[in-house]
């Protein structure tokens, strides 16, 4: 794996072994997955090393209790400036990520060679108040899909992780626990990533250039091949939606086969479900973006703004206009 903190200003020595002090940088709705992994891997690092070799401390521009997403509490210390940082910093974003508070730090650990990992809406947040961006930049996929549809970013890609002039932009969420192994893997050896791993019942830990899943068809567990494949034929043709009749065609069955999977499977039918597929996406662009509704409509596979509208108004119980105002 790749070797992040060994450039420049690393970790201090201690008895033979170094040590690393961790700045995690949270804001309010922050989440409660990411936060928990980034402690469970430190924590598990020190089990491992028997010793405290990785200490950690919670800041915030918004200092005291701050309430993450699940209702996880956390108290965190003030983060001043560009001042007090630390061997590396993690920053995890909110609902309403604000990077006035932690680019300026993000700034001066670059400018002294220590690395950042951002985690999906604080890498969401990055790209966004950086570009345009001259190295690979990252997030997870569902904010990948709107800066897509709302701007030009040429260095995008659907990787897991990106490092950009030491700073990791990731997916997050569910990620998180392999991010932080990946990003400590060249203090910790891989003879004690590998144990880590194995104490967090992690069976593989996924490299920083894999393409990260995406959409309910990337989890084979679930579904049955043939249903998988329609799903993954639906979310792929989301702006030009096709006839039941083809779909069945694409995936290699009848009509009424097709029917009947989804109706034994999932109690609802293809049509409905294809429709739900396009009004969750339409749902993301408009609660997230301010993209024209019409533009809305034609990306998600509706003519009009009014046959988005009525669906939308079907499936959620407000227009679309609505819910840009709440």
């Amino acid at each position: 794996m790749h070797d992040p903190l060994r450039n420049g200003t690393g970790p201090e020595q201690n008895d033979g072994e170094q040590s690393l002090n961790a700045e995690i940088f949270v804001q309010p709705g922050f989440s409660h997955l990411e936060l928990a992994s980034v402690l469970s891997v430190l924590q598990a690092a020190n089990d491992v090393r028997k010793r405290d070799q990785f200490t950690w401390q919670v800041t915030s521009d918004r200092p005291g209790l701050l309430s993450g997403s699940g209702e996880m509490l956390v108290r965190a210390e003030p983060a001043i400036g560009d001042q007090y940082l630390k061997h590396v910093m993690f920053v995890i974003g909110g609902q309403n990520c604000n990077s006035a508070g932690w680019l300026p730090r993000l700034r001066a650990m670059q400018r002294t060679k220590r690395p950042v990992m951002l985690f999906s809406d604080a890498a969401t947040e990055y790209i966004k108040a950086t570009a345009p961006q001259r190295g690979p930049v990252t997030t997870h996929w569902r904010d990948i899909d709107i800066l897509n549809e709302t701007g030009s970013y040429q260095t995008l890609t659907t990787h897991l992780a990106e490092n950009n002039d030491g700073v990791f932009t990731t997916a997050g969420q569910g990620y998180a626990l392999e991010a932080v192994i990946g990003f400590l893997s060249g203090l910790l050896g891989p003879q004690d990533s590998a144990e880590i791993a194995g104490m967090l019942i992690l069976e593989d830990i996924r490299g920083f250039q894999r393409d990260q899943p995406k959409g309910i068809s990337d989890n084979p567990n679930f579904f049955e091949k043939r249903l998988q494949r329609a799903i993954a034929v639906m979310e792929e043709t989301i702006e030009n939606p096709l006839k039941v009749s083809d779909l069945a065609s694409q995936v290699g069955v009848s009509t009424r086969q097709l029917e009947r999977l989804f109706m034994v499977s999932l109690n609802i039918s293809p049509a409905r479900f294809y429709k739900q597929i396009r009004l969750k996406r339409a749902h993301t662009l408009i609660s997230d973006t301010r993209m024209p509704l019409i533009d809305v409509a034609i990306v998600c596979g509706f003519s009009t703004t009014s046959s988005l509208s009525q669906a939308y108004r079907q499936e959620y119980g407000q227009t679309p206009n609505q819910a840009r105002k709440g």
